[in-house]
């Protein structure tokens, strides 16, 4: 009861604790609930259509995701500027900042729309994913133009995710994410009524998940901050040049992020064919629910980490930093330990006997997630106080390694080839130089002039007032 008492009066006392909090527990309940969809949806969408299709509808999503990268890093720097427009209590910067990233992501996605709208005719996709079948590469090139387009449309409308978490409510998206989540299994359960073909269920599947985003837009813009509305009249010279000055950094961790994340069920596809991606993409899945406390904590300790860090709360942020760092890798260690002994099993009752990986790529995979959880939580660290070029930097090279290793490897030794060289490249490029910046921001930040907090408080324009 002390310990329940004790935890009650820090978070009255403790706002950015309290926003963690309440973002990490809607995080971790959004999470649960999307694992118990996610349950249901894998295994159904595995057998409704087959290994092959659902390894081409795999990599279709995650290599669209790649696009992601065109966005300059514009998303990532929004959540440092609204955060500290937060600690100012400015509205006026924040809507500046607001209205400028959704115009700039507007015209990317413009541009980018014109030039896959050129090229996609001329490129054969049947050959990309192995197949000699007419009716399947036709279904191919239709996925991935629906795919492209509804990416495209959510570009500058997932930026208000960003914006929410500038104002540490993150716990917003979260419910919206879990209205997503189910609105997804929806519509697999309606293609599967009416048989539909993959197109079909591509088309569906990424329309329910845009009506969350869309409804979330209008409940933001229009209802609840009326004041931040995007309007093409707050767009400001001096917020591009910020955005874009602070995005390369990001820019660069993104192309990084691109090749580690999202290049490996290309790699698999390409030169074993959609099958294979199947077992690597469901353990990669799976392990990645060990994650589910760093992964819940991560949005919430951002925006917080950025606003103490621009009120030059040094010690809030290295207590925050520790105590975090502690929690989070203890519980990942303990989940992957559970699933290398359990994770076989588990994922053959989960999703089929096509899904189960070998012993030692369950391993590689598992031990991956271990220390992919230590660098996420010093790279949320540097993200927040914007520190993050020579990271990105070293991430670029750590990448470049890691899919030439990739591609040497999975000619060989099959899938573990390419978590194993993601593995050998970010331990030899990227862990030392990264934790020794994490230490140099931890213990020697910048003098900074503590006035701001004698400013309008954060709940002020939280709320808009």
């Amino acid at each position: 009861m002390k310990l329940i008492a004790d935890l009650r009066s820090r978070l009255r006392t403790d706002r950015r604790l309290s926003s963690i909090f309440k973002g990490g527990l809607s995080s971790i309940l959004q999470k649960i609930c999307s694992v118990a969809i996610s349950a249901v949806s894998i295994p159904l969408a595995v057998r409704y259509l087959g290994p092959q299709q659902y390894g081409i509808w795999i990599t279709i999503s995650s290599a669209v995701v790649m696009l992601s990268v065109m966005d300059l890093g514009i998303a990532n720097t929004l959540t440092n500027m609204i955060s500290r427009s937060f600690a100012h209590g400015d509205q006026r910067e924040a809507q500046r900042y607001y209205a400028t990233a959704y115009w700039i992501s507007a015209a990317i996605a413009g541009v980018l729309g014109i030039v896959c709208f050129l090229v996609w005719p001329h490129v054969q996709w049947g050959a990309l994913f192995k197949t000699t079948d007419p009716v399947l590469s036709h279904e191919i090139s239709i996925c991935v133009a629906i795919a492209v387009a509804f990416f495209l449309l959510s570009l500058p409308l997932n930026l208000v995710n960003r914006v929410l978490s500038g104002f540490q409510q993150t716990q917003i998206t979260n419910y919206f994410n879990l209205l997503s989540s189910a609105m997804g299994l929806g519509a697999i359960l309606v293609v599967m009524k009416i048989h539909g073909s993959l197109p079909v269920l591509m088309l569906m599947y990424s329309l329910a998940l845009m009506t969350g985003t869309v409804v979330l837009n209008l409940w933001v813009n229009l209802w609840d901050r009326p004041w931040i509305l995007p309007k093409p009249t707050a767009v400001d010279g001096g917020a591009i040049r910020g955005l874009l000055s602070s995005g390369m950094g990001f820019f660069l961790l993104q192309i990084a992020g691109l090749v580690v994340f999202n290049s490996d069920n290309l790699v698999i596809s390409h030169y074993l064919g959609a099958v294979d991606v199947v077992p690597y993409s469901i353990t990669w899945k799976v392990a990645g629910y060990a994650s589910v406390l760093q992964a819940s904590i991560f949005p919430s300790l951002w925006p917080a980490y950025a606003e103490a860090y621009e009120r030059g709360d040094y010690r809030w942020v290295r207590r925050a930093f520790w105590t975090g760092t502690r929690l989070a890798m203890g519980a990942v260690a303990i989940a992957v330990t559970v699933l290398v002994l359990f994770g076989r099993p588990l994922i053959r009752w989960y999703a089929g006997p096509a899904a189960v990986p070998s012993e030692i790529l369950l391993v590689a995979i598992c031990g991956w997630t271990l220390m992919s959880t230590g660098m996420d939580l010093e790279a949320c660290f540097l993200a927040a106080i914007n520190r993050v070029r020579l990271q990105g930097a070293l991430s670029v090279v750590a990448a470049g390694l890691n899919l030439a290793l990739s591609i040497y490897l999975v000619k060989r030794i099959g899938s573990l080839g390419v978590i194993l060289g993601t593995i050998i490249s970010y331990t030899i490029t990227l862990v030392v130089p990264q934790s020794w910046i994490v230490w140099r921001g931890l213990y020697h930040p910048p003098q900074r002039d503590t006035s701001v907090s004698t400013l309008a408080q954060p709940a002020e324009i939280a709320h808009g007032a």
